[in-house]
């Protein structure tokens, strides 16, 4: 009797636990630069960290294959930085291995906004069986000169800052479009990570990834509560096919990303 009981009581576990819903961190390409605004010229020279991971946790950090481009877009204008990258392994917590990440620098030479943005190659998320390319892109601004923060790159998918995205103080109201291939994205879903690199400690799942969904034209709001980099992740599914390693065409999961940096009120 006692085998019996032990054997329901086994078997009701296993099917709770597969009627339990599981939570998936979400995964965020970071572009994060040396200083989010130039107000000397000894600060010209800006370095980036460039890695794909979960923000909020700090890990893991997965393998990056060398994206497609990176660049940078000054008064309409696109120059292509793709040469500065260069491969680094990190060693970050719950990494079996080193994870392949990137890092680059950039001279600003004159004065106005900068903003940088990253399209990755491919990534094969094997546990959700999807290929992911998140879209990516921060903006610097130089000696205060306003000149195409609100311009966008022209991105398959990319959140337009109606805010301006620099400048912010800690609980500002952070307002943006989501545009899929130019057109505004209605009711997209829309993914808020602080990056805490682990050291925050949260009450719940629900607190690491926030999610606000747009409007019908695509605008969302948020209030960043803390200061530092907030990634903003605009996750759309265009029907898009790409071949898994396996040979088998896998779908693929469009993301627009921007990163916004606040700072607290002295």
């Amino acid at each position: 009797m006692l085998l019996i009981r032990l054997s329901l009581m086994i078997s009701m576990g296993v099917m709770i636990m597969a009627m339990a819903p599981t939570t998936v961190s979400a995964h965020f390409l970071e572009i994060i630069p040396s200083r989010p605004l130039i107000t000397k010229s000894k600060q010209s020279t800006l370095a980036f960290d460039i890695r794909f991971t979960h923000p909020m946790e700090g890990a893991p950090l997965m393998d990056m294959e060398f994206p497609e481009q990176f660049g940078v877009q000054v008064t309409g204008i696109k120059y292509d930085l793709t040469s500065e990258l260069q491969a680094i392994k990190i060693e970050g917590k719950q990494n079996p291995a080193k994870a392949t990440s990137y890092k680059a620098t950039h001279k600003v030479k004159r004065t106005g906004d900068y903003t940088y943005f990253l399209i990755p190659a491919p990534y094969w998320e094997a546990e959700e069986r999807t290929m992911i390319i998140h879209y990516t892109k921060v903006l610097v601004n130089a000696y205060g000169l306003e000149n195409g923060w609100e311009t966008p790159v022209g991105l398959p998918v990319e959140i337009m800052p109606l805010s301006r995205p620099y400048g912010l103080w800690t609980n500002n109201l952070f307002s943006g479009q989501v545009l899929n291939n130019g057109k505004p994205e209605a009711n997209a879903i829309i993914e808020v990570e602080y990056r805490g690199q682990g050291k925050i400690t949260t009450p719940g799942s629900p607190f690491i990834t926030q999610v606000v969904r747009a409007d019908k034209n695509g605008v969302f709001h948020y209030a960043m509560p803390k200061a530092g980099w907030w990634g903003f992740a605009a996750l759309v599914d265009n029907g898009k096919l790409l071949p898994a390693p396996d040979g088998t065409n896998a779908q693929v999961e469009e993301g627009g990303l921007i990163w916004v940096h606040a700072q607290d009120m002295p």
